[in-house]
């Protein structure tokens, strides 16, 4: 599958190495403002090579506007967003061209397809996430200014928590500088010189979700959470609420008076119904599994080798993952609205 969403599909396209990526939208609203410029800021935020911590491939993410959309307007028909890879190296995969990376898709995709595209992990890479970043951001304004606010945060990298008063709050949304964390910067540098990488978990808060989002049973507002989540790269968990291990049933309860709820151990979301309550959503990745080190493997012939990954890899994928989440949840959100006539 290459698409998702129900009112509003979404189908990605394109790999890591091939000229193109890019997406289509089909059931988006006609007659609202799309401006170029305006994808450009949430693609910059998930964009390569800005900072040392990120990977060093330099791609400008310059999105471009093909269809569906006439003098800014969008006509109803489906718009096709397109974004160049233009800093590939594809050279750099050749020695793993039929050798298996520990930790990739590369074993899976092979075994399903009877056949893959090395370069970067076409299909599989990470890159493809930039289309998903692009396509939200059409919608982003129309949840913003139904009063529904997204905001993430890594709340740790690796074995290090980030103070939560070393973020700043600005424009609705949280920022840090990750240089400017000492024993974050250094913690990171240590891993990459010894090739290793690191995991991070991410804490996401929407408010202004109305009671009532969601479906019984089998088209839960958190399984559908957890759905799309997932489905981003080096997605390995997630969790809903409060971490609920070794608690009571005394503790995890969330009271209720006449004017509320008295605490909100459920992360907003109670029977997969939404009851209200700001959703509560965290999210871990795993560390990048592409490294320089030397490690056992085996290739297409089932020999075993050893072999090591070059490239230009995250360090950590998390530090650049934020705008990926809250563009998925995005997604969840405007269907749901759809589905269940809310907020019209």
């Amino acid at each position: 599958m290459n698409n998702y969403g129900d009112n509003i599909k979404i189908t990605t396209f394109g790999e890591s190495h091939g000229v193109f990526i890019g997406a289509v939208l089909d059931g988006f609203f006609s007659n609202k403002f799309i401006y170029e410029k305006n994808i450009q800021k949430e693609l910059n935020l998930r964009k390569p090579f800005t900072s040392l911590f990120s990977t060093q491939r330099k791609e400008l993410d310059k999105v471009k506007i093909i269809t569906g959309v006439f003098n800014n307007k969008t006509t109803g028909a489906p718009i096709l967003l397109i974004i160049k890879n233009n800093d590939k190296r594809s050279f750099d995969y050749k020695n793993i061209s039929t050798n298996f990376r520990p930790g990739h898709s590369d074993y899976t995709y092979f075994k399903k397809y009877k056949f893959r595209d090395y370069r970067g992990g076409g299909r599989s890479s990470a890159r493809e996430t930039a289309a998903r970043v692009a396509s939200s951001s059409i919608f982003k304004k129309y949840i913003y200014n139904k009063g529904i606010n997204i905001r993430s945060y890594i709340k740790k990298i690796g074995a290090i928590k980030i103070k939560f008063n070393s973020w700043k709050f600005i424009k609705n949304r949280f920022y840090i500088n990750i240089i400017f964390l000492n024993d974050i910067k250094e913690y990171i540098n240590y891993c990459k010189n010894i090739c290793n990488s690191l995991s991070a978990e991410i804490i996401t808060i929407i408010n202004g979700i109305f009671p009532g989002i969601g479906e019984p049973i089998y088209d839960k507002l958190d399984s559908n959470i957890a759905n799309y989540l997932i489905s981003i790269n080096a997605v390995k968990s997630i969790e809903i609420g409060l971490n609920l291990k070794k608690k009571n049933s005394f503790i995890i309860k969330d009271e209720i008076i006449s004017n509320g709820f008295l605490s909100n151990n459920n992360g907003g979301v109670l029977g997969g119904i939404s009851n209200g309550q700001p959703l509560i959503i965290k999210t871990l990745f795993k560390p990048t599994s592409s490294t320089s080190k030397k490690i056992k493997t085996i290739n297409e012939k089932n020999l075993i080798l050893f072999s090591k990954t070059y490239g230009r890899h995250d360090p950590c994928v998390g530090l650049r993952a934020i705008p990926v989440i809250e563009s998925m949840l995005s997604t969840i959100i405007i269907n749901f609205i759809l589905k269940n006539n809310k907020y019209e």
